[in-house]
């Protein structure tokens, strides 16, 4: 904590301490309770320009370890039963589940086909380490490489979630195609006319670009559809929710 001279000739002031220049701003003020780290490795790897939120943000919790995978829960609950659901031959956890489960290397198989280099067989935190280190760039190659990642362990998960919760299951070559198609759809949207090879291997085309617009269309249409039945049931609320679709249309 700084010290002052007392002056009798200058008023006293309220002087914001964290920040440089005294005055009290909110960025000064989250900057003095956080921590500040410097950038991990693979920071790159789950969060670029083109990812898919929701699927970064899984990713981004796996890496760190933070999924309620069933060894994480056997900690604090010992009657879980940690056996892995997709395999169900061997102890559930983050380097298992997505890496050493035959069900997801059958579909980092699948995937790594189509990137182009074969699956290297690496466990977790040795394939995150290597993908930090060879994966940098904005290129559409490592953008699709990038985004296989992020969607093949948002997809693993949700399936594991599935079998867990729901008590459904897909084979590994359904699983595959949901992944294939969801980064077809995605690079849909990149020009790559000066990259065929990656339009080839892909098959991404006009027409993939269509469907992702159809399914936008789609989304609109039904939440139009809501808000225009919401109007009928609920009258009284019909100039808020009318101020609400003007800012969506």
């Amino acid at each position: 904590m700084p010290s002052y001279n007392p002056n009798s000739n200058v008023n006293d002031r309220a002087r914001w301490l964290p920040s440089s220049n005294g005055t009290y701003s909110a960025s000064s003020a989250l900057a003095s309770l956080r921590t500040l780290h410097s950038f991990v490795p693979w920071f790159k790897l789950v969060w670029f320009a083109q990812n898919i939120p929701r699927m970064s943000f899984i990713l981004w919790v796996a890496i760190r370890g933070m999924l309620s995978t069933r060894d994480c829960i056997h900690k604090y609950d010992l009657l879980v039963v940690t056996t892995c659901v997709l395999c169900n031959t061997h102890p559930e956890s983050h380097a298992h589940l997505f890496f050493q489960c035959l069900f997801s290397r059958a579909i980092w198989t699948q995937i790594m086909n189509i990137c182009g280099s074969p699956w290297n067989g690496l466990c977790w935190n040795a394939f995150i380490d290597w993908a930090s280190t060879h994966w940098r760039g904005n290129s559409p190659t490592i953008v699709a490489n990038k985004l296989c990642l992020g969607v093949a362990v948002y997809h693993i998960w949700r399936e594991r979630n599935c079998r867990v919760f729901e008590g459904t299951q897909k084979t590994s070559l359904v699983v595959a195609r949901s992944i294939i198609d969801t980064i077809r759809c995605w690079l849909s949207s990149f020009n790559l006319k000066n990259h065929p090879i990656i339009a080839l291997n892909w098959n991404v085309n006009s027409s993939s670009f269509a469907v992702l617009l159809l399914s936008c269309l789609g989304h609109l249409f039904r939440a139009v559809l809501s808000l225009c039945l919401a109007l009928a049931l609920l009258p009284g609320y019909a100039p808020c929710i009318l101020y609400i679709l003007s800012l969506f249309l």
